[in-house]
């Protein structure tokens, strides 16, 4: 999930300054009436629906506050038009400051500053709980500057108007969780709901409870379908598991990956923060020694980081998905998560749905990737980012030239293996990944060297039985014919400068009607490496 916006440094109220700039206007004033121009005769109606097209999906502080505040501010007749606009209300951004009692300040000008600035927020939020009337509301609240408390204003404002959360996110301290009691069986709209904390935070269960079921605000959410915890476990506390879809986003161990794929039985989307590794808990695997999941369709594996080394080897014996059609791994750089004992390629054995394979930064070796490929017949997109040099050996002889250049997962063997024909002489029988349509892959220093068997691999995806030599007459290769595919798109990621004739024979491709992309980024040359 990416990060947050930068928090706001100010906000405006109706009798503060304008927005911040750059869209700070000329103070308004009414008494001349109308704004001149076209505006006068169009109906308020349209004007309001022109409004809304002035923000964009993005929450922001530019796009919840002060554009809504900048077009309330140009004239009477567009302040009226905005304001009895309640969708363009229904959306905030807020970031919370720390605000402390008296108590906890050092100063009483410190106090008197935060109190301040809590009054501004608090009328910030009424304004926009006002004017939004009845819609169903979309909020982003973050809490990370202290001094934290049990509570806020803003989030107190905020739950007394629960009714209407659609998708909530809110980073805050841990302590201010309980807080949520006061939202329980009060979400009768809630669709998606996101929760994070800070990651140096540890999440003890409240003094006096028995088991996580204590937290329970948000068991009862009839309409929700998507959930999102950010740098904390789900298991902490109690969700409606059978009726979530998707998870966009989720901290956790082996152990609570099972438990949640046991629990979500309807979920088709997944994404896990992996932040333990090793040997999978007995309380996890003695639960559910098996995850034989029907409805997930798209799993992606990670480690955050700082610990990109974490063994989730014991992870893939446990799953079998027969439904998958995406699997994403990232930043998997422990050797032992695709060693012998983790059975990664008895995985992708079972994965006979599968149809695209994105593997980022991770430690999996060429002739291990090129054995699981074997078994993904039905793969259309393969997505293949190295890690960059430094991290790991190829196991098969040559693959670095010797040069002691560390290996990439991109490799000479990798290249020949999915080139046409070179486990068999029949194109249809045995050949690699036969409906390969778009392939995207990094080229190294090492690679780069390799551009005959680059190119080679490229043109016998597009050849039919008429290729001649190295031209190709037209007539391709498609899925009718043999049941092969023809590769359609392939994407070049360089980790070093490209020389000319490198690029040239790979944008030559386009005449035979493959979309060649290169990516361009500043790179090193390619002799720093050699």
């Amino acid at each position: 999930m990416p990060r947050y916006a930068s928090s706001p440094s100010s906000w405006d109220s109706e009798v503060d300054s304008p927005p911040l700039t750059p869209l700070t206007p000329s103070p308004p004033s009414y008494s001349h009436g109308p704004a001149p121009g076209p505006s006068r005769i169009l109906p308020i109606e349209l004007l309001s629906e022109i409004f809304l097209l002035c923000v964009d999906h993005r929450m922001d502080v530019r796009n919840t506050i002060q554009i809504p505040l900048l077009l309330s501010s140009i004239c009477s007749r567009w302040r009226d038009a905005a304001i009895n606009n309640p969708l363009l209300w229904s959306r905030l951004y807020i970031a919370l400051r720390g605000v402390g009692s008296a108590s906890t300040s050092t100063s009483t000008s410190k106090h008197n500053n935060n109190k301040k600035e809590k009054d501004k927020c608090a009328g910030l939020v009424d304004a926009w709980l006002a004017r939004s009337g009845a819609c169903p509301l979309t909020i982003y609240v973050f809490w990370e500057e202290g001094p934290f408390a049990d509570t806020h204003v803003v989030l107190e404002k905020l739950m007394a108007h629960s009714e209407r959360w659609k998708t909530m996110f809110f980073y805050l301290p841990y302590r201010a969780f309980r807080a949520f009691a006061a939202v329980r069986n009060r979400l009768p709209m809630l669709t998606e709901l996101s929760l994070g904390t800070d990651d140096d935070v540890s999440l003890p269960l409240p003094s006096g409870s028995a088991s996580p079921s204590y937290f329970d605000m948000f068991e009862i959410a009839p309409r929700l379908r998507s959930l999102e915890c950010v740098n904390f476990s789900p298991t902490i506390l109690r969700f409606p598991w059978a009726q979530l879809e998707e998870i966009p986003l989720v901290s956790g161990n082996i152990a609570d990956c099972l438990d949640i794929l046991h629990r979500g039985s309807r979920l088709s989307k997944i994404s896990v923060i992996f932040v333990e590794g090793g040997p999978a808990p007995s309380i996890g695997v003695g639960q559910h020694p098996r995850i034989n999941h029907t409805h997930l369709t798209s799993l992606t594996i990670m480690s955050p980081p700082w610990n990109e080394i974490i063994d989730l080897g014991p992870l893939f014996p446990h799953l079998t998905l027969p439904r998958l059609e995406s699997l994403t791994l990232c930043n998997l750089h422990s050797p032992r998560t695709f060693g012998a004992e983790s059975q990664f390629t008895q995985f992708l054995a079972r994965l006979h749905g599968l149809r695209t394979l994105h593997l980022r930064k991770t430690a999996l070796p060429d002739d291990q990737l090129v054995e699981g490929l074997k078994h993904l017949t039905s793969l259309t997109s393969l997505i293949v980012l190295s890690s960059a040099p430094g991290g790991g050996r190829s196991t098969r002889a040559g693959a670095g030239d010797g040069d002691g250049e560390a290996d990439l997962t991109v490799t000479r063997y990798l290249l020949e293996a999915l080139t046409r024909n070179f486990f068999s002489s029949s194109p249809a029988d045995g050949m690699l990944l036969p409906h390969l349509r778009k392939l995207e892959l990094t080229v190294s220093a090492a690679a780069a060297r390799e551009l005959d068997v680059f190119i080679d691999m490229l043109q016998s995806r597009l050849r039919g039985d008429d290729f001649k030599g190295d031209k190709l007459s037209g007539a391709h290769l498609t899925e009718d014919d043999e049941g092969l595919a023809r590769l359609e798109h392939v994407k070049v990621r360089p980790a070093v400068e490209l020389d000319a004739e490198f690029l040239i024979r790979l944008i030559e491709l386009r005449d035979y009607g493959l979309d060649v992309e290169v990516e361009v980024e500043d790179v090193a040359p390619a002799e720093e490496y050699e």
